[in-house]
């Protein structure tokens, strides 16, 4: 059974005992149960609004990946704010016109970039994804490495109105560096 179902189901016993006090003595202890019930019809009404919003995280940062992952940037408007910031050790980000001008270097600069969602959780602290990038130099030109990279990292979202406010992207960046032979990440395709 879904907790949909069954907080919909203690909804209705709530609900039927709520019928019956009127016709109750109140001396005989139901009172002190319909309060009971009516309490933890409010505990559950808060845990289901909770699971909700937790569920829209989730939804918005599988969008939030499948962007990524495509360089579809005009997806992201509807689940991030104009405002939206990001932090990471290799390119940041302070608004969502940057954001979209970033994946689109990102994919030009690794023409096989892929993206993998490896987990993902949301709460009250936000929503959390591991991801698994994927990805070759092989567009900069003579600069190029010809390298691959194959990383793991973790970000966290921080939402505003129901839209992802901030990304907060930590990722093993010598790892990355290890795979590309380089001192610094590839950035910009020539």
């Amino acid at each position: 059974m879904k907790n949909f179902e069954k907080y919909s189901l203690i909804l209705l016993a709530t609900l039927a005992l709520a019928a019956c006090d009127a016709d109750v003595d109140m001396n005989d202890g139901v009172s002190e149960a319909l309060a009971a019930a009516e309490a933890k019809l409010a505990a559950a009404e808060t845990k289901l609004n909770d699971m909700t919003a937790y569920d829209q995280q989730i939804a918005a940062v599988r969008t939030w990946i499948g962007v990524w992952d495509s360089a579809d940037v005009g997806k992201l408007d509807a689940v991030a704010l104009s405002e939206f910031t990001r932090t990471a050790p290799d390119l940041n980000a302070n608004s969502l016109d940057e954001l979209k001008a970033l994946i689109l270097q990102v994919h030009a600069t690794y023409p096989d970039f892929n993206i993998t969602n490896d987990g993902i959780a949301a709460g009250p602290d936000g929503a959390f994804v591991q991801w698994t990038v994927t990805g070759s130099d092989t567009a900069r030109g003579e600069a190029a490495t010809g390298n691959s990279m194959n990383v793991t990292g973790i970000s966290r979202y921080q939402f505003s109105d129901g839209k992802i406010a901030s990304e907060l992207v930590i990722f093993d960046t010598g790892s990355a560096l290890t795979q590309f032979e380089s001192a610094e990440l590839p950035h910009t395709a020539q």
